[in-house]
């Protein structure tokens, strides 16, 4: 009887060896995954923001030199471009934090929570922002093109159209990689 208790002893052991390392494997495996989503939110911010400080100089060029459009509309630009570099700056400080995936996954859940949340918010001010600076850019355009301003007008629409669908697709994948981080941390705690 003793032998067979002894028996039951090791492989209750064994077994709980074997799971406390699946839990391991398993936790690793989480935080690599919570890592790359991280990893890609900061890269797509990254460019963003690059596209934007780009636009700085090239907008001086495109509007002001090239097409004879206003000061105000390429200084409206700049402060537009510098609001999303702000944002994108803003939004992902807490991402960046080499911390942000070793700590505590309770404290990651809400730092990214709260990211997704002020991503999602952005939608509210750069919105109104876009679509007042391509009204702002189209009636300067067809000011200046006068009676050409028939054909100026649809084109600038639907590249204002193509952009703004460029940029819900760009946001929808955001919001997708903050959600896949929140289930992540959901159901590794779940399984604890």
């Amino acid at each position: 009887m003793d032998f067979e208790l002894d028996e039951m002893r090791q492989q209750m052991a064994k077994l709980k060896n074997k799971l406390d390392n699946q839990m391991i494997v398993n936790d690793r495996f989480i935080r690599r995954s919570i890592r790359n989503s991280v990893s890609t939110i900061n890269k797509r911010y990254l460019v963003i923001s690059a596209i934007a400080l780009a636009m700085i100089p090239y907008g001086y060029w495109a509007f002001v030199k090239l097409n004879g459009l206003s000061i105000w509309l390429w200084l409206a630009t700049c402060v537009m471009m510098l609001a999303v570099v702000g944002f994108c700056f803003f939004n992902g400080r807490d991402l960046r934090d080499h911390k942000l995936v070793e700590g505590n996954l309770q404290e990651t859940m809400r730092k990214v929570a709260l990211a997704k949340k002020r991503d999602n918010n952005w939608l509210w001010v750069g919105i109104p922002m876009a679509l007042g600076w391509g009204a702002w850019a189209i009636w300067e355009m067809a000011q200046k093109a006068g009676k050409d301003a028939d054909y100026l007008v649809p084109c600038c629409i639907v590249g204002l159209i193509i952009g703004a669908l460029i940029g819900v697709r760009v946001h929808m994948r955001t919001q997708r990689h903050y959600r896949d981080i929140l289930d992540q941390i959901e159901d590794a705690e779940d399984t604890e």
